[in-house]
Formats: C-alpha cells, structure tokens, sequence
C-alpha cells in the first residue's frame, strides 16, 4: 500500500486470491439472476465458471499485477507489450477452453433451402469476438482498480487530514502554554514584590493551573474539570487584583457532568480581559457567563475598555490561538465574535460539547 505520493499495492496472496474469487462467484449469481437462468443453480453455476474462468483470471492478473507493476511506476512501453500478450493468451485459452467444453461453440448455422447448414466461424472472427470480450473484462479490471486506488487514496488522505489537525493542535496547545505561564508568573512576582503574604496561597494555585495546563493530554476532557480550571484561573487572579469584580454565572440547564471539551478553550476570554480591560467594579463589573443548553456551550464575557484602549490592536497570542483551534477542532459547527460596544469589549464563543 502507499501514501498519497507512493504506489499503492494489493499484496498477492491467497487471502486476496480467495477475496477476489468470491466476488468473481457473487458477480455470477447476480448474472444469473438477471439473467433469469433456466438451469438449476447449482448447474448454472459450474457452467458460467467453466466458462469464465479464463476471464477472471485475465482480470485478476491486470488488478494486481500488470497496473501496479507497470502503469503505476509508468513503465509505459512493458505496460503495453505486457497488455498486447496478455490479450493474445487469453483469446488462445479462451478458444481452446471453449472447444473443450463445446466443440460446436464456434459454429453457427445457416439455412439453405429448407435445411440448416453449419459454418464454422473464421479465425479472424473468432479472434475478433475473443479479443473484443478480452477488452471488455481489461475495462472491468481498471474500473475496480480505480475504485481500489481511490479508496485507499482517500483514506491516506484523510488519515493525513487527521495527523495534521492534531498535530496543529498540539503545536497550539503547547504554544498557549508559555504564554499562560508568562502572565501568571509575571502576576506572582509583583506579590513577591510588595511581599504580599498571599504569595505562597497563589504559588499553590497556580501548581495547581499547571498540572491542568501542563499535564492534561487527553482531546477531551470533562466539562466540569474544564470549568475548574476557569474558577481557579479567577481565583489566582484575585490574589493579585483582590479589588477587581468578578460576575461569575453558570446556566446549566443541561448538566455540566455529561459533557465533555476540548481543553483550555475557556481560559482565553477571562485572561484577555483580566489582562487588557479595565478593572471590575461594583457599577461595571467584568462579566463571565456560561449557558450550557442542548448540548452546546454558549461563552460570553463583558469587561470595560479602560482609557479607549482598542483591543484590536493588543488581543496577543490567546485569542488568535483560540481562533485556530475552533477552527481546526469544530469547522463550520461554532461562532465567534469579538466587538466594541458602547466602551465595552464583548467577546462571545459557542460550540457542540461532547456527550460522555
């Protein structure tokens, strides 16, 4: 077998011969019921594979010999000889096998007067005939190798398609991952500077954000686990900005713990306005709101711009990270949108979730 850009092979064994074989008798049954046979079955059958034979075999060796080998690896001229001679043998097994089985299978007859005189056909119409139901059962063999082919083809490439997203989203999760630790050590050591007795409580959640970030490999983990991680995200942020107003709110309408999602699609939102809005206060708080209803999660956060600062221009690495990863994870199936409006930075997300 081959990969998009090599050759593809069905290996010769018995195991495909038999493979083969048996769709060779199920082709002859479906003739013989179209066909309306009048003979028994069993009759029927031998008489089509006695007279058939020739015929599979002139397929079966065009399939897995004489494309692979020779039009695959574009052996063009040995393609055709091979083709020529091929065609050449067949029409001599075929007359032969023919004559053995009915030696009257050549003759016809004429009526003359009111007598039926038999003729024997001529060699160029016999050759004729024979080469032209040869070129009929060639036509059948490149027909089921195009299928094969494509098959095989479209599976490589979709299995490809597949390495390739994950691969993106693991490039994308591990870039997210500095850039988290970035911000958060960077929120840590201004507590170490002032020498803030909450220091070793934020080191501790913050051990606890990475064996989430760091740690966690699985494409799909439990929604509650996943919103966890925002709470404790919240939390830390608190040790630093123990003034800013945070509303937090969970809709659930369906339960959370029947769920499941991509990890860390939530944390970018929160840190974008933690880290570019203006602070939370009791008149204009920064909102975080989670509605999770017929399986789907709809991700909304409102924070004030602070000193008409435009977002635009400083969204950074998390949500252009976010952007590729719902694109790569649920194409065509999520929205999102990112907007000003009315000195407020509204930033929205849904997607399907998971069922577990």
């Amino acid at each position: 077998m081959r990969t998009l850009s090599g050759d593809i092979l069905i290996k010769r064994s018995w195991k495909n011969f038999l493979l083969s074989t048996g769709i060779w008798f199920a082709a002859i049954l479906v003739y013989m019921v179209l066909g309306n046979a009048q003979r028994k079955v069993p009759t029927a059958l031998w008489f089509y594979i006695r007279y058939t034979w020739p015929s599979f075999l002139l397929c079966y060796a065009t399939v897995v010999w004489l494309i692979p080998e020779f039009l695959h690896k574009k052996k063009f001229k040995l393609f055709g000889c091979l083709l020529v001679g091929m065609l050449i043998l067949y029409c001599i097994v075929r007359y032969y096998n023919h004559i053995l089985q009915n030696p009257e299978m050549y003759v016809f007859y004429r009526k003359v007067g009111d007598n039926l005189m038999p003729i024997k056909s001529s060699f160029r119409n016999i050759f004729s005939i024979e080469i032209i139901r040869g070129l009929e059962f060639i036509f059948i063999a490149f027909c089921y190798r195009f299928i094969i082919d494509w098959t095989i083809m479209e599976k490589e490439r979709i299995r490809l398609e597949k390495e390739k997203i994950q691969a993106d989203l693991t490039m994308l999760r591990h870039q997210l991952n500095p850039h988290f630790l970035f911000n958060t050590i960077n929120d840590i050591y201004y507590l170490a500077l002032i020498q803030s007795p909450r220091t070793a409580d934020a080191m501790l959640e913050l051990s606890e954000l990475l064996r989430y970030v760091l740690h966690e490999k699985d494409d799909i983990v439990p929604l509650e686990k996943e919103l966890d991680h925002l709470r404790r995200f919240i939390h830390l942020h608190h040790f630093r900005f123990p003034d800013d107003v945070i509303k937090f709110t969970l809709d659930n309408t369906d339960p959370s713990d029947k769920f499941g999602i991509p990890p860390l699609l939530l944390q970018s939102f929160a840190e974008n306005a933690f880290k570019h809005g203006k602070p939370g206060t009791d008149d204009e708080p920064i909102i975080i709101s989670i509605d999770i209803r017929d399986g789907r999660l709809l991700y909304k956060v409102v924070n004030a711009i602070g000193n008409k600062l435009s977002k635009d221009d400083s969204n950074g690495i998390g949500i252009k990270n976010l952007e590729k990863r719902l694109a790569l994870l649920f194409p065509g199936r999520h929205s999102l949108s990112i907007e000003e409006h009315d000195d407020q930075y509204i930033a929205q997300m849904e997607i399907p979730l998971e069922k577990r």
